[in-house]
């Protein structure tokens, strides 16, 4: 078995931060959407098994070189920059419904993003997850489970147009 690494520089993985972290929503090309509860049990298991303890091995210095690139810090000011602001948009949209204006958008991107650097972690499937991070606190805003803001031709070969579920929408109330 691999020995991890106890570093107290190691990336340290938070869901709490933004609550809309595991809704799904469809922007232009991209949408996190699933087929149905089992697969976002397969892909939940996978992120909290394998993904979380492959990250929390690294450092931010060392987890590019480490994964292959697959995980780094998105630019900004770019093409991908801007489209994971506008999902981070449809989610807070989604999440606060009529509680959501521009000047409340323009705030939680000032509050929460502008001052962070947006990262995407990946090891090697298809799975993305993204989030800011502040020193070696990675605050997961949503995940990309189809490997669609840079789309692979090895990843990308299913209509997930036709994925319509969501764990927080369709996921039932637990009153």
């Amino acid at each position: 078995m691999k020995q991890f690494s106890t570093d107290h520089n190691n990336i340290c993985i938070d869901f709490s931060k933004f609550p809309f972290c595991f809704k799904c929503v469809k922007y232009k090309d991209f949408i996190n959407k699933l087929k149905d509860t089992n697969q976002f049990f397969k892909y939940f298991k996978r992120i909290f098994e394998t993904e979380i303890p492959m990250y929390t091995q690294y450092s931010f210095d060392n987890i590019v070189k480490m994964t292959n690139k697959h995980s780094h810090p998105i630019r900004k000011n770019t093409d991908d920059y801007n489209k994971i602001i506008n999902i981070i948009k449809e989610l807070l949209k989604s999440y606060k419904e009529e509680n959501y204006n521009n000047q409340y958008f323009e705030n939680f991107l000032r509050n929460n993003i502008n001052d962070y650097n947006l990262w995407q972690l990946g090891v090697s499937s298809s799975l993305r997850i993204f989030g800011i991070r502040e020193s070696n606190n990675f605050a997961v805003l949503f995940i990309d489970y189809h490997h669609l803001i840079y789309p692979d031709k090895n990843y990308n070969h299913y209509n997930y147009d036709l994925y319509d579920f969501c764990p927080i929408t369709n996921g039932g109330s637990y009153e």
